[in-house]
């Protein structure tokens, strides 16, 4: 297990935090998406209600983590992420530790990025889309930060008639593919439980008594 732990240590630091934020504007998806709605608007619309949520509240309390949670929780299709940052282990597991999986690797990826965006509020943002198929789009975004212009990329596809994120890419670079390369890692050496042991400490590192 300690061996699995040293490996998911290896994602840069440089990388985690922009990722992160990003997952940060998983922040996108507060508006009440319907099934025609244009997918940028649904990503500038609930990166805009989370950043609002930021300046209202600055101080770092539950009530403002409860609120931006509700946001995120809307439009993000955390099994999709799941399901694809595990791979084939996925189906091999029950479905109450799918979920177990599922929940803990939301509360980490949530805790991280709330702990990296509060620095990203007052930076224009701007957006251009490009469809992948018709049920598959991606949002382009570019954050204007003081250390040069950040990339970012929301993968989104049509499920249940809404639009929901199931990637962030970052520079080019996927969120799913970079835990998914860490997670083989872990299992290749461990068990399932080990991931599941992990993801537990990191949220517990992260989020301590804080909401996630």
């Amino acid at each position: 297990m300690f061996a699995a732990h040293s490996q998911i240590g290896l994602m840069s630091k440089h990388l985690t935090s922009k990722m992160l934020i990003l997952v940060a504007c998983i922040c996108l998806w507060g508006s009440q998406a319907l099934a025609d709605e244009n997918p940028l608007d649904v990503v500038k619309t609930g990166t805009d209600q989370v950043i609002k949520i930021l300046k209202q509240s600055p101080q770092d309390a539950r009530a403002r983590r409860e609120k931006i949670r509700a946001v995120v929780d809307k439009y993000f299709d955390y099994d999709g992420v799941s399901r694809l940052a595990l791979g084939p282990q996925w189906n091999n597991q029950p479905p109450e530790k799918q979920q177990e999986f599922s929940r803990d690797f939301s509360r980490l990826l949530f805790g991280k990025y709330v702990d990296s965006i509060e620095k990203y509020t007052n930076q224009k943002i701007t957006y251009n889309q490009r469809q992948v198929t018709p049920d598959h789009f991606v949002v382009e975004s570019t954050v204007m930060d003081q250390e040069g212009p950040v990339h970012i990329d929301y993968a989104l596809h049509l499920k249940n008639g809404k639009w929901g994120v199931y990637d962030v890419s970052v520079e080019g670079l996927s969120l799913v593919v970079n835990y998914r390369s860490q997670f083989d890692q872990m299992l290749a050496s461990g068990s399932f439980d080990d991931v599941l042991a992990m993801l537990k400490q990191q949220v517990s590192q992260v989020c301590g008594t804080k909401a996630c």
